[in-house]
């Protein structure tokens, strides 16, 4: 808001300055003929008596009272040569013959430059002095009370955009019942209105989606978990291979729809929880890796090994053990998902925080997809395939539960040749 009232003030201060400069060398020449009369009304007097003070004669008499004059007024006269006075423009040698007093066209209007023809034949040009200091100080009060001015009308525009702006803030931050309230005087009462409005709609919009979800998650889960167990019962009923095989794999959506309504409920739970959840003091690497969610047998089956790295500074940390858990485990499956053999995981240390990285050895991820990859429910192409897609929750869950640990999460190429994640958590 600064820069506002900065900005604002010094458009002011530079038309305004501008304006001063236009009339003061423009309008002598917009309004010749006025200030032609003006000037000689201004300056009749002053060449009546400096004619009669210097006399018809020159001599050292006059040259004499000449530089008097100019000792009480400081270089105010000074007498053309002849060369000076055949270089006069005809239009001015005219005026001089005519009136005795000619404008050169120099100076402000309101100090002009003129010429005076004397009796003896010769020509002054009577200098205007410069400004002194009190017009400095004039044009600064001029400049102060415009300055004052403006802060005066921007003070309370500047008040009532910083409530909007907190509170527009707050609902990006997650705070759903974020409003501003300002005054019925306000200028911007109407915008507020217009704001508080689009926040009811979308505080309901999302509530109702997140109450939809969770109440279809739940109620999901009895009915599935009424399947699982009729499967079960039924594969113990029969004997027919051919059966099993058909029962086996419609256990196997079952459970694929179990682990996507508990992937649901997670999200759910981190984007309406607001209280922080309890911190300790965990062994880093031995809960990373007792927390990567996959078993030796499975590293076994997809001939996969994870390599370890952890700084020897990072062998103890205080956070959140559950979230921090929950993001690990899914970078770790994801990477299993696409790797070719080799998983990389790394912590380092940094100034005031530090950094966990999951890398594999895939596919990589496109650098065009990576701003979309932690929306819920988007999927690259390629994970569509059953082999290897999951749900596009798995990410988003990542990114959540690392933004509640006041960490962020970014996506880069490894140099094993496929994705890498860094999650950076401050200590």
């Amino acid at each position: 808001m600064l820069r506002i009232l900065i900005r604002l003030y010094l458009i002011v201060a530079i038309l305004s300055i501008i304006s001063i400069i236009f009339v003061q060398k423009g309008f002598p020449y917009i309004f010749r003929g006025d200030f032609q009369t003006q000037m000689h009304r201004d300056y009749n007097t002053e060449a009546m008596l400096v004619r009669n003070y210097l006399g018809t004669i020159r001599n050292s008499d006059q040259e004499a009272r000449l530089a008097h004059m100019n000792s009480v007024s400081p270089q105010r006269y000074a007498r053309l040569s002849n060369d000076e006075m055949q270089a006069l423009p005809p239009a001015i040698k005219k005026e001089l013959a005519r009136s005795g007093i000619a404008w050169n066209g120099h100076g402000e209007n309101n100090r002009p430059d003129p010429y005076m023809a004397l009796d003896d034949g010769s020509v002054l040009r009577v200098r205007s002095y410069a400004f002194g200091y009190t017009e400095v100080i004039a044009y600064l009060v001029v400049f102060g009370v415009m300055l004052f001015a403006v802060w005066m009308w921007l003070t309370p525009h500047w008040r009532d955009l910083e409530k909007l702006r907190i509170a527009a803030a707050r609902f990006g931050d997650g705070a759903l019942d974020a409003r501003a309230k300002l005054s019925d005087n306000s200028s911007i009462k109407q915008l507020c209105a217009y704001f508080n409005n689009m926040a009811d709609r979308i505080r309901d919009l999302i509530t109702a989606q997140r109450d939809m979800v969770n109440a279809a998650s739940h109620e999901l889960r009895t009915p599935l978990a009424r399947l699982e167990f009729g499967l079960v019962n039924l594969m113990d009923t029969t004997d027919d291979s051919k059966a099993h095989k058909r029962i086996q794999a419609m256990r196997k959506d079952v459970e694929e729809l179990d682990i996507l309504v508990g992937e649901l409920l997670t999200l759910s739970m981190l984007e309406q929880s607001s209280l922080p959840e309890r911190k300790e003091k965990i062994a880093l690497e031995d809960f990373l890796r007792s927390a990567t969610g996959v078993s030796h047998e499975e590293l076994l089956l997809r001939h996969t090994t994870i390599s370890w790295s952890v700084d020897a500074s990072m062998q103890e940390i205080v956070t959140e053990p559950r979230n921090l858990g929950r993001a690990f485990s899914n970078l770790v499956r994801n990477a299993l998902r696409y790797t070719r053999g080799t998983i990389r995981v790394r912590v380092e240390a940094r100034a005031g925080s530090w950094n966990l990285i999951v890398e594999d050895d895939g596919v990589g991820i496109p650098e065009n997809e990576r701003d979309r990859i932690f929306e819920p429910f988007y999927r690259l192409d390629r994970s569509r395939d059953r082999a290897t897609g999951g749900y596009g929750l798995g990410l988003a869950i990542v990114k959540k539960a690392t933004e509640r640990l006041g960490g962020t999460v970014r996506i880069g190429a490894s140099e094993l040749g496929g994705a890498m994640f860094v999650m950076n958590f401050p200590l």
